[in-house]
């Protein structure tokens, strides 16, 4: 069986998601709380509460609500905020090698600073 598909899909992400959120709920967290509607209104969409909301994000080992797939589902939708698939993305299918090239891109983009750094370090010694 062959999918015919009328449009190509395009990932285009920002390297370093998996760097500044530890886990995935962080990235939701994150998400959430710098969203430019409130917490209120993204629980709403959600069909919950904002406390409910508020707990589940919150990671206590001690309560029982912990935010699920179908939560996780229900924050893309309401907040049109991709960002935990690309965290997905990242953390799980790029290539070794795609990460190597991506430090080493960025070294080679630092260089220059790090040269100057150094030579106006080595000239103050």
């Amino acid at each position: 069986m062959t999918l015919n598909s009328p449009t190509q899909l395009t990932i285009d992400f920002t390297p370093g998601l998996t760097e500044r959120h530890a886990c995935l709920l962080d990235c939701v967290r994150q998400g959430a709380y710098s969203h430019r509607n409130p917490l209120k209104t993204i629980a709403a969409d959600m069909d919950m509460s904002q406390s409910e909301l508020s707990r589940k994000l919150s990671d206590n080992p001690d309560d029982p609500r912990k935010l699920s797939v179908g939560d996780l589902e229900k924050y893309i939708l309401a907040t049109r905020d991709t960002t935990p698939i690309y965290w997905l993305i990242e953390k799980f299918l790029q290539d070794e090698s795609v990460k190597q090239k991506q430090a080493m891109a960025a070294l080679t983009k630092a260089m220059p600073d790090l040269l100057a750094l150094l030579k106006a370090a080595q000239g103050a010694a």
